[in-house]
């Protein structure tokens, strides 16, 4: 089973796509963690974490990462070696970027910005994040594993609603925060891009999905 109806693409158009979904991506999450205006849930989630047990923060994204590409063997019933070897590696080097992109925002005094400003800019960095999370699930060369987990939940739990299945997805860190925070009454790197993240971007990539590139549609036969 196949939604829609897709055009096959070659070797090269799937890479371009790839790397023109990894760019948004990447330059999004870039953006989000310069403005310092809040990240994605899980994002903010390791921050709390690395807060409280003073470990680093990539070490707790890392370990998501790991127990996601877990979890997604289990829900396809059967572990695929090269996929969950892919999408470890996929958060090694993809962690890496963003941080080179962000640190460049940075320099460039992104930071100094007016707040209102900065919240517009960390508003379009999220936007840029659902855009290519939408283009790499749909070409699925590689994925970060929480990306994976998300479009399997969809289309086998959720009938392809984007919206539940990335609030569900997100549901799991904001509750980690906010326990965190009942805790220690501490909360960090949880702002108004980390609500708008949670909100919306499910439903930002159930629309980039019909609007961006919409030669391209998910593959659902393994699901």
């Amino acid at each position: 089973m196949v939604e829609g109806e897709r055009r096959q693409l070659t070797s090269i158009q799937g890479i371009i796509f790839l790397i023109i979904g990894l760019l948004f991506n990447a330059v999004g999450n870039g953006i989000t963690v310069a403005t310092n205006m809040g990240s994605a849930p899980w994002t903010a989630s390791a921050a709390n974490l690395a807060n409280v047990t003073h470990e680093p923060i990539g070490a707790y994204l890392w370990l998501y990462g790991l127990l996601a590409a877990i979890f997604t063997a289990v829900l396809l019933g059967h572990l695929d070696v090269r996929r969950f070897i892919s999408n470890l590696a996929f958060v090694f080097f993809f962690s890496i970027i963003i941080n080179y992109i962000s640190q460049l925002f940075i320099s460039m005094g992104m930071m100094s910005l007016m707040w209102y400003l900065r919240i517009l800019i960390d508003f379009i960095g999220i936007i840029m994040v659902a855009i290519g999370v939408s283009i790499t699930q749909r070409v699925q060369i590689v994925l970060h594993p929480m990306d994976d987990v998300v479009v399997i939940t969809r289309f086998k739990y959720f009938h392809g609603n984007a919206t539940v299945s990335q609030l569900v997805n997100f549901m799991i860190p904001m509750v980690m925060s906010f326990t965190v925070w009942a805790v220690t009454h501490e909360l960090v790197a949880l702002n108004v891009g980390t609500i708008f993240s949670f909100l919306a971007q499910g439903m930002i990539i159930g629309w980039a999905d019909k609007h961006v590139f919409s030669r391209l549609v998910h593959r659902v036969t393994n699901y």
